[in-house]
């Protein structure tokens, strides 16, 4: 049995019927060369028959005092491995349906929190695998390891291993005896509590002055962000799905020739769509959005199980900037946030999420509390791998993301840069984004417009952007 980090814990607790925390991702695959129809049941029984390791033989146990803790069980493989068919033609708007019908129930805490979808159907002899893993387990970018660690980048490789089997992380340290063990804890404990008390009231000090504007400010305050639509409250489990692919290597090269980032590229041509949109359904903004944006603090050869993360406001360009203008503001104020969170030590980080999670949930938690929101979009950035990859000889060809909303904002936008492209994906409720695919058919075109307006910033071969079918679907 294993303690649940204090963030972890906040995934659980902040969970109910309209507020789903499990996260949510669909692989498309094509079946290997000569396979055809005999390919699913192999992998049916190669995904029932592996042995799930951690964090996936994890099973929740409510303890005393509203505490809880990991239980290591054996999972029940028919229960965590789905087979379902879509009837013909499979098209990708069958598949949105079926995706937005399977992500609305809540994940059964008397199992371990996760499950497998083996969808079957999809036009071209496609098929695709849909997961849920519950973020008290994981995170993204954890997420992303298992992922690649399972697939390869060989398609003469016939082996088919799944997710949560194996994952190459590093082995766990020997077992202690209880009573060292605990001696040991909590000694690291005393030892540790001055420092990080200081370093926590020194950065809370640090937030208030900046809020009195008795230094500069570095981040987004609480309750600065400006009111949108896309501010409302979780009314119920519907949500609307959007996806589209950008090539990298067109991103990079504007990223090159601005003497920016990758990220604060797609930031540059998310804002400006968010605008666009924003103008174009009656609700302008005022003044720049906000998002919130979680930052991986994940060092090399780390277990991806956990979540090892921090989060900060981070205002994005103004609303009457010109594209290329708001590429510089957003590059200026995510220098800055860089800056902060480089000074922050662990305790503090740990300290700063919570805080700002405990922030976006006020107004929801507490009648009567009619605060300004704190931000108005969760944008996530992650990176997977860059090589074509493959299960068992299947080779991928997509990957649709399925965003997490937290209480507000309720639109959630991931990106995550693979196989050479960046798939993007978006998240919201009908009534904060009741049209996902018209927002990114603007963000298609505010990306168009930022590369044609920075001076060579095309990439030797241009390919075209391939805009998938994207549908706001709902349940």
């Amino acid at each position: 049995m294993s303690r649940l980090a204090a963030i972890d814990f906040v995934f659980l607790l902040v969970e109910n019927q309209v507020r789903p925390m499990h996260m949510s991702s669909c692989l498309v695959f094509e079946p290997p060369r000569g396979e055809g129809k005999s390919f699913l049941p192999r992998l049916l029984k190669a995904f029932r028959e592996a042995d799930p390791g951690a964090p996936f033989n994890q099973k929740l146990q409510w303890l005393d005092g509203g505490l809880a803790r990991w239980e290591t069980v054996r999972p029940d493989p028919y229960y965590h491995v789905r087979h379902v068919a879509i009837p013909g033609p499979g098209t990708r708007a069958q598949l949105d349906d079926t995706l937005a019908l399977l992500n609305a129930p809540l994940l059964d805490r008397a199992y371990p929190l996760w499950q497998c979808f083996v969808i079957e159907g999809l036009e071209h002899d496609g098929f695709a695998l849909f997961f849920k893993l519950h973020h008290s387990l994981i995170d993204g970018e954890g997420g992303i390891k298992l992922m690649r660690a399972a697939l390869s980048d060989n398609p003469r490789n016939k082996k088919i291993q799944p997710v949560w089997e194996s994952n190459g992380e590093p082995p766990r340290k020997p077992h202690v005896p209880v009573s060292r063990s605990q001696l040991q804890r909590i000694n690291a404990q005393v030892n540790a509590l001055p420092a990080g008390m200081k370093d926590i009231a020194s950065g809370l000090l640090e937030l208030g002055a900046q809020a009195l504007g008795l230094k500069p400010q570095q981040a987004s305050l609480p309750f600065r962000a400006p009111a949108t639509p896309f501010n409302t409250h979780l009314a119920s489990s519907a949500r609307c799905y959007a996806n589209c692919e950008i090539p990298l290597d067109r991103v990079k090269a504007m990223a090159r020739a601005s003497g920016s980032t990758v990220n604060d590229v797609a930031l540059a041509f998310i804002d400006d769509a968010l605008h666009k949109y924003l103008a174009e359904t009656g609700a302008a903004a005022d003044a720049p959005l906000v998002a919130s944006m979680p930052l991986s603090t994940r060092v090399e050869g780390q277990a991806a199980s956990g979540n090892q993360v921090i989060a900060d406001l981070v205002p994005l360009g103004a609303p009457d900037a010109d594209i290329i203008e708001r590429l510089r503001q957003i590059h200026e104020c995510t220098g800055k946030v860089k800056d902060r969170a480089r000074k922050m030590s662990a305790p503090m980080r740990q300290t700063y999420i919570l805080l700002l999670l405990g922030l976006t949930t006020v107004p929801e938690l507490v009648p009567g509390i009619n605060a300004s929101p704190s931000a108005n979009v969760l944008i996530s950035n992650m990176a997977g791998p860059a090589e074509q990859l493959y299960l068992g000889g299947a080779p991928l060809r997509a990957m649709l993301g399925l965003p997490i909303l937290p209480p507000s904002p309720c639109l959630n936008i991931t990106f995550v840069s693979i196989m050479g492209k960046i798939c993007l994906g978006v998240a919201s409720t009908p009534e904060a984004m009741s049209k996902p695919a018209r927002y990114v058919e603007l963000l298609l075109e505010s990306f168009a417009e930022l590369e044609r307006k920075l001076p060579q910033s095309r990439a030797p071969k241009k390919a075209a952007v391939k805009k998938k079918q994207a549908r706001g679907r709902g349940r």
